[in-house]
């Protein structure tokens, strides 16, 4: 009997050694361009582990025009379902993606269609891509434009999204209806709360009209995405105007039906960023309304709005 367990053991950890995941390991293999005389601004940089350094297409004697392109090899080749990108980090936005197209190869000769086209928001947080899963030897991210509009690309890493591996994907976020927003006494309109800046905000009318609560905002999901949650940053200056008490989430899958709140509550008066968390559902709309304000007053504002993707 002991013999028999002994070689049931062996067995087992034969099956698991014969069946062990092998380590992906990322190569870059070509750019179309890179920036080494004026800064380390060479390919490798986005697979050195490393968020401080970066990819920078050339800018000191040359300046080449979108699009560029960079090609990672897997070894071994598996199958993904997406892609990573963290931007470069600190103050400076150059050459920061906006428009991107992806494209998996076998060989790393026949690339095909693209399996995701896209544009990334005004972030410096990691962004997530997924597709459906492709067998892939190669990958290629094409940057199709930049953030402002410069001919730059730059990129802090980039990672692939294995089969099977849980990832949160953060959607482009749009604002598609506003109850209310200032336009001619300052920059108050809705499209601030989801620009990526804290120092813009989102501000209900106060120059000619001063319109009462509720006051609402609803923000398209692109694409569609399973959240758990919704996050609000209070204007970041020195005045409480419009800073949000009491509120509703909502969630709807074609921005006419919204239903029940999916959470209420009231926020802490304080410029902080709040998160208000519900049961994670996949949707495409998210409507905010706020019910009261802070000081009592009629208005609502709002830095940015932005939602806590669940892993999928």
């Amino acid at each position: 009997m002991k013999k028999m367990w002994l070689m049931v053991v062996m067995a087992a950890a034969l099956t698991a050694t014969v069946y062990a995941v092998e380590k992906l390991t990322l190569k870059v293999v070509k750019a179309d361009s890179e920036e080494s005389s004026a800064e380390d601004g060479k390919a490798a940089n986005v697979l050195d582990g490393n968020a401080d350094s970066f990819w920078h297409t050339q800018w000191q004697d040359n300046s080449p025009a979108h699009p560029h392109e960079i090609i990672l090899q897997l070894d071994p080749p598996c199958k993904i379902k997406g892609l990573t990108y963290l931007p470069r980090q600190g103050d400076s936005e150059n050459g920061a993606i906006k428009g991107y197209e992806i494209y998996v190869s076998t060989d790393g000769k026949n690339f095909g269609q693209a399996v995701k086209k896209g544009e990334f928001p005004r972030s410096q947080e990691k962004q997530a891509v997924v597709f459906a899963p492709q067998p892939c030897g190669f990958i290629k991210l094409v940057a199709v434009s930049e953030i402002n509009d410069q001919a730059w690309t730059s990129i802090a890493e980039l990672g692939v999204i294995q089969e099977g591996e849980k990832v949160a994907v953060k959607p482009e976020l749009k604002v598609v209806k506003t109850s209310s927003e200032e336009t001619s006494s300052e920059d108050g309109k809705a499209a601030n709360a989801v620009d990526g800046k804290g120092d813009t905000l989102w501000h209900t009318q106060w120059g000619d009209a001063n319109p009462n609560h509720p006051h609402e905002i609803i923000i398209e999901m692109n694409p569609p995405t399973k959240i758990k949650g919704l996050t609000y940053l209070p204007r970041q200056d020195d005045i409480e105007n419009g800073r949000v008490k009491d509120y509703e989430i909502y969630l709807s899958d074609d921005g006419k039906e919204f239903g029940q709140p999916v959470t209420k509550g009231a926020f802490e008066n304080s410029k902080d960023r709040k998160v208000a968390s519900f049961l994670s559902k996949m949707s495409r709309f998210v409507k905010f309304r706020s019910i009261s304000e802070v000081n009592g007053n009629v208005w609502a504002s709002a830095a940015e709005f932005d939602v806590v993707p669940d892993e999928q």
